[in-house]
């Protein structure tokens, strides 16, 4: 007979595994295979343990000092207790990412199955989104039929091109390592049909730079810096042909530098973005040092917008998690985001060449959807981007000898 806290440790295990099964496709078995996560995790017990676990990793401290931020935001903050408590919710996935920690940093095999689960939801997003070329799937969000548009399945486009993007590191991942030839093309097959779908068969502007950002980084970390320059080119070519063939990327890019040069509309893409970073850092200038508090960026952009309509179209978040939280915490709240992807960064470092490859470029796509959404504190992009975070950063840190011994230590 096991004791309680073994079963409630395995538990917790398998309430992560099921969680990572269910980003991809439903936000509400997430959620639900979270909180037993938690429930199971809580009452597992094991508080000393789980902290040498949690703080062998660099971001561990990060997040709880962000996390921190956001509950002591409530002092002072000028919103509404209602607004404050979703604030803390929506933002517990901080929390929930030093849990998962705890669970797979020195667990390989947990952490490969977490890998499994997720890998066998994001394949059948993907199969979905080539068979909606030709048929209307029930369960597929998009509707259209043929070549080009919108194809996502069970998320928006940008959060799936997010889940695309971490498969297609994962195809390359998983392609690079094999030792058997049909295995090694059938992964690096994945990772090619993962890139088309997010530029061939997705409309998200977002989406298409994180993908150029992931294989670039992916690139880069896999070369010696003196080859770098003949990686630049040929990822240069790869990325060319797929703007040239794309149906979708000219157009939607064509239309936000069109957007650039206008008056900024509340129904178009880049210019709510540009009114909401011009009125957005002016309320991050009238108080740099703490902030308006957690959940005020609500009513304090409504106060300072200039219409009606923009408080309606901009109130709901700024679509920039970095002034996001500028705006509700000031400097400490840009220094704690940040510092949160310099440990990711470093945490990286130390891995084995192809972990470190796939945790660059996955931090690299975190970081553009960072700056192009506000993909913390939105649902679904989220947990895209936290529990994708910690399936790359508590990939198994290299020897001493081995690092010694890596091309890429020697520079």
């Amino acid at each position: 007979m096991q004791y309680p806290h073994v079963f409630l440790r395995s538990a917790a295990v398998c309430s992560l595994i099921a969680a990572y099964f269910s980003i991809p496709w439903t936000l509400a078995g997430a959620n639900i295979t979270l909180l037993c996560l938690v429930l199971a995790w809580v009452l597992a017990g094991g508080w000393r343990q789980h902290w040498d676990v949690a703080r062998s990793s660099a971001v561990t401290y990060p997040l709880l000092a962000m996390y921190a931020l956001i509950l002591l935001g409530a002092i002072y903050t000028t919103a509404p207790w209602r607004v404050v408590f979703d604030h803390w919710l929506k933002y517990d996935k901080l929390l929930l990412m030093v849990i998962a920690i705890t669970l797979l940093a020195q667990d390989e095999k947990t952490r490969e199955r977490c890998w499994t689960a997720f890998t066998l939801a994001a394949l059948f997003t993907l199969a979905s989104s080539y068979l909606s070329i030709w048929w209307r799937l029930p369960w597929s969000r998009g509707q259209t039929l043929g070549w080009g548009g919108d194809h996502s399945v069970f998320k928006d486009y940008i959060t799936q091109s997010v889940l695309m993007a971490l498969l297609m590191l994962r195809g390359l991942y998983l392609g690079l390592r094999s030792q058997v030839s049909w295995k090694r093309w059938a992964w690096l097959a994945v990772a090619a049909l993962a890139f088309v779908c997010n530029t061939q068969l997705l409309y998200g502007r977002t989406g298409y730079v994180a993908t150029a950002v992931a294989v670039l980084a992916f690139v880069l970390a896999m070369v010696p810096v003196r080859r770098w320059w003949m990686a630049l080119g040929l990822v240069a070519v790869l990325l060319g042909l797929a703007v040239l063939l794309s149906p979708t990327i000219v157009p939607r890019v064509a239309l936000g530098l069109k957007e650039l040069g206008e008056v900024p509309e509340t129904t178009t893409s880049i210019g709510p973005r540009l009114y909401f970073l011009h009125y957005g850092l002016d309320l991050f200038f009238q108080k740099p040092l703490l902030g308006w508090g957690t959940g005020a960026y609500h009513g304090e952009f409504c106060r300072i917008a200039t219409t009606p309509e923009w408080c309606a179209a901009g109130s709901f978040h700024p679509h920039n998690q970095f002034l996001f939280f500028m705006i509700e915490h000031g400097l400490p709240g840009l220094m704690a985001f940040a510092a949160v992807f310099v440990a990711a960064l470093w945490q990286a470092r130390g891995m084995e060449r192809l972990d470190r490859a796939a945790a660059f470029a996955f931090i690299g796509v975190a970081f553009v959807g960072s700056l192009t959404h506000s993909g913390i504190w939105l649902a679904n992009e989220g947990l895209a981007y936290c529990f994708g975070l910690v399936l790359v950063l508590t990939a198994p840190r290299q020897r001493p000898a081995t690092a010694a011994a890596s091309p890429l230590a020697k520079g």
